[in-house]
């Protein structure tokens, strides 16, 4: 589909109505050279085109829109802190659990992962990334880098790494967990504000005509005037002679 923003179709038309305009008055200018030139048209008025009002009335198919959001990652610093921590301290009891059983030992020996401060760093960190994300709508390659560091410092802390790095399970784990973290980042990426930035219009007429119904097309009339002073004559201000200027109808 042909595609044009309104405002530069409207100003093509009307730009064309200023061509239109000046190829008159050039066409005008000639002839009133000509008319200078004879010894009896230079006592006629040279025609001249003049356009006092002009109506357009111009269909046109509303086809799109291209809108302009504010969008912004809202999600408090502190709860991001927890949800990260939180998250995390899931990894990690599920990686001591597949090592107690690779072991051969019972789910009962598990204890209680301890508050991590590294991990809540790297959580108050990964949060500052995000809230000064450029695109806000990609956070995909922040949340990876920022979940792999907070997951490598929490097994790193509970010495896990050599076995998470040959656990059948680990890779699915990750991706698993940082899914999570990514579809919870994009809940919480809000859109502030959305504006029209211009309006998108297919300026054929086939299309106007035929793929249209009255409740997709628009009218736009507009209405030009014409406004001016022409001078007829000149007075020199040191002589005091008059010069005649040419003469329009």
């Amino acid at each position: 589909m042909a595609e044009i923003t309104l405002s530069d179709y409207a100003g093509f038309i009307l730009l064309e109505l200023v061509k239109a305009r000046e190829m008159a008055d050039g066409y005008s200018r000639e002839v009133a050279q000509r008319y200078a030139a004879d010894d009896v048209m230079r006592y006629f008025p040279a025609p001249r085109f003049t356009m006092p009002k002009l109506d357009l009335t111009i269909p046109i198919l509303i086809s799109g829109a291209r809108f302009d959001q504010t969008v912004r990652f809202d999600f408090p610093a502190q709860d991001f802190v927890t949800f990260i921590a939180d998250h995390a301290k899931g990894v990690r009891v599920a990686v001591e659990l597949a090592r107690l059983r690779d072991k051969g030992l019972s789910d009962l020996e598990l204890k209680e992962p301890p508050q991590s401060r590294v991990v809540e760093e790297l959580a108050t960190e990964f949060y500052k990334q995000l809230v000064s994300n450029p695109e806000p709508r990609h956070p995909d390659t922040l949340v990876r880098l920022g979940w792999t560091a907070v997951v490598r410092a929490c097994l790193e802390e509970a010495e896990l790494t050599a076995f998470f790095a040959r656990w059948d399970g680990g890779r699915d784990l990750l991706a698993t967990t940082m899914a999570e973290v990514l579809a919870t980042v994009g809940e919480r990426t809000v859109v502030d504000r959305t504006a029209i930035d211009s309006l998108l219009v297919n300026p054929v007429t086939n299309v106007v005509k035929n793929g249209s119904t009255d409740a997709s097309v628009c009218t736009v009339r507009a209405e030009l005037l014409e406004e001016g002073v022409y001078f007829r004559s000149v007075q020199d201000g040191e002589s005091g002679r008059t010069h005649t200027v040419v003469e329009f109808e």
